[in-house]
């Protein structure tokens, strides 16, 4: 297969005629997470996080400017007091934040980002002086499936190019990464209850 350059935004993701889609399997998650494909080529995976039937099984609220830091630990305290299992990520680029709300079965996109919009409301009554200037919008950014496309994509965590300038890794709450990721994931609901109770 030959190499082809992105024509995005003049050819649309939901016209091109070398889009390729993969399932995620384990070699998808192995490549993401080595960092490069079979050919040895940089691999970075991302996905459309809304389905067909107008449900997700996540959202994330991007942070993308100058005050993401505070404006984002604001609203990682605020998904502790309301129970939420929140998981905050450095972006790929450092100079930001994804934090991700993770469901145990698909929502509505629309209750979704009705949670996600509820949470940075709390934060600003809880934290007043915190304008959420960083905020830069929700992944879905749609409740619905636009016709002809697929909403907007999100890049996975963990891609190990980044993570080796320490970006697109979970953080704590003082904003440091968890030494351990992988546990750091596996106790995500377990520690909103911890610190909530």
């Amino acid at each position: 297969m030959g190499a082809w350059a992105c024509e995005k935004p003049r050819i649309a993701c939901a016209e091109c005629p070398h889009r390729r889609f993969l399932p995620v399997t384990d070699e998808v998650i192995r490549q993401h997470l080595s960092g490069e494909d079979g050919d040895g080529k940089s691999f970075v995976a991302a996905l459309y996080p809304l389905l067909p039937d107008d449900s997700c099984w996540f959202v994330a609220v991007d942070f993308d400017k100058g005050g993401w830091r505070e404006d984002a630990a604001a609203c990682l305290e605020a998904c502790r007091r309301l129970s939420l299992p929140a998981a905050l990520e450095r972006s790929r680029s450092g100079n930001g934040a994804h934090l991700w709300l993770f469901f145990d079965e698909p929502l509505p996109a629309s209750l979704a980002r009705r949670l996600a919009s509820h949470m940075l409301t709390e934060t600003m009554e809880w934290r007043p002086h915190v304008g959420l200037d960083s905020y830069d919008r929700l992944f879905p950014n749609q409740d619905t499936m636009p016709q002809g496309g697929f909403g907007n994509l999100i890049a996975l965590p963990l891609q190990k190019t980044a993570r080796q300038h320490a970006n697109s890794v979970f953080l704590d709450e003082a904003l440091e990464p968890w030494p351990d990721q992988w546990s750091f994931l596996a106790h995500v609901r377990n520690r909103a209850a911890v610190a909530h109770g």
